[in-house]
């Protein structure tokens, strides 16, 4: 069975519901940021990252979100969590993917944990700045590029892309930009449609995560 570590409306989120989706028994295990369990021996061996998520399956044992997403998805081809191999709209699901990852999800960061990336307190509050304005770019990019009428942004079909995003708009809410992302009208309507989903729905409850856009 596999099995997914996760730390509650973090990184595991995106996973967490396509594991879901598949509709296949799997177990959680919830970590914490506060009790140490994230640096007990036993998990640095399967993350020396010491950050969720984890997946174990069988065997292999995968770390970095994204990478557990596309992992999941080859598992059923047919579910239509990825579009089909080789076409077009798979490659656009790649770089929606792989930019939501290496570019939002990391500037994102810069915020969450700017005291590690200055020496001092003034340095810290402009690293958040930049990190605001930044993030706020390219949420704005997304919203533009759905302003085709596309409902997806991979045309008419959802995929991992979305239940990513998901995690990364409650993110940027997070971040106090609420008030921003309600006037990217495409977007934070395509992140209401998300969250209506039974599996989101069932994936909330399971993490205690209250709905932000619906």
């Amino acid at each position: 069975m596999r099995k997914l570590f996760y730390v509650p409306d973090t990184a595991s989120l995106a996973p967490h519901i396509i594991l879901n989706r598949l509709a296949q028994p799997f177990e959680l295990v919830k970590m914490s940021k506060e009790d140490g369990s994230l640096h007990e021996y036993t998990y640095i061996e399967l993350n020396p990252n010491r950050r969720v998520p984890t997946l174990v399956d069988g065997d292999l044992v995968l770390f970095e979100s994204a990478a557990i997403c596309l992992h999941l998805a080859d598992l059923d081809p047919d579910s239509g969590l990825m579009p089909p191999l080789g076409s077009a709209k798979r490659a656009m699901a790649y770089k929606w993917l792989v930019h939501m990852t290496n570019s939002i999800q990391a500037d994102m960061m810069l915020y969450f944990y700017k005291e590690r990336f200055s020496k001092t307190a003034q340095g810290a509050e402009e690293v958040r700045d930049v990190a605001i304005e930044r993030v706020t770019t390219f949420m704005r990019q997304i919203d533009e590029a759905l302003n085709d009428g596309r409902p997806y942004l991979c045309g008419t079909n959802k995929t991992i892309v979305e239940d990513y995003l998901l995690m990364l708009g409650r993110w940027f809410v997070q971040m106090g930009q609420e008030g921003r992302l309600k006037s990217m009208a495409h977007l934070h309507a395509l992140l209401g449609v998300l969250e209506g989903d039974v599996v989101v729905k069932a994936t909330y409850d399971a993490e205690g995560c209250t709905a932000l856009f619906s």
